[in-house]
């Protein structure tokens, strides 16, 4: 009750969105959540994904911003699409996600200590990891600003592409 304090709904379209020549924080927003969505469903969708005997582990790679549109803003997306993939139902039924193998050996080394002799935490097999990566580009005339986002999941053994896929955002 009573005034706002300032706070906005992250899916509105702020006057400081509209003055901005980078891409407006409502409208990643909402693509993050789209996005996600989508490959949640794609990805569970492979013939190669659901005919595993058993789940097969994820690394979610990087994410190039290849834009003029701060970095820090696609880390905030890049953030929001992984934590939605890692609730997704039909993801968790087909993957094993695993974080960043040298951040969590990093973080072993401190819990446990290193003198343990033991100082690495779980590796996979190639065979059954894929990596999810992904490239975003922009594309300005004028006011307006295109944006492609493309992701693309490779088999990490045998470095196929088993999926690519396209999404794409358009804001003036």
């Amino acid at each position: 009750r009573g005034t706002t304090g300032g706070r906005i709904d992250p899916y509105r379209t702020t006057a400081a969105d509209r003055e901005s020549s980078s891409a407006s924080g409502a409208a990643l927003w909402e693509y993050s959540d789209q996005v996600a969505e989508a490959l949640a469903r794609d990805l569970s969708d492979l013939d190669q994904i659901r005919a595993a005997p058993t789940r097969v582990v994820l690394e979610l790679g990087d994410l190039r911003n290849r834009t003029n549109t701060p970095t820090g803003d696609f880390e905030l997306i890049q953030h929001r699409i992984r934590t939605r993939l890692t609730k997704s139902r039909l993801i968790r039924d087909h993957f094993i996600i695993v974080d960043d193998p040298h951040r969590m050996d990093s973080e072993k080394r401190r819990l446990i200590g290193s003198d343990t002799g033991d100082t690495g935490t779980a590796r996979y097999k190639p065979e059954d990891t894929y990596v999810l990566l992904g490239d975003f580009f922009e594309s300005r005339r004028g006011s307006t600003r295109r944006y492609y986002f493309e992701f693309k999941l490779t088999q990490l053994a045998s470095r196929e592409m088993v999926w690519d896929s396209s999404y794409d955002l358009a804001q003036q």
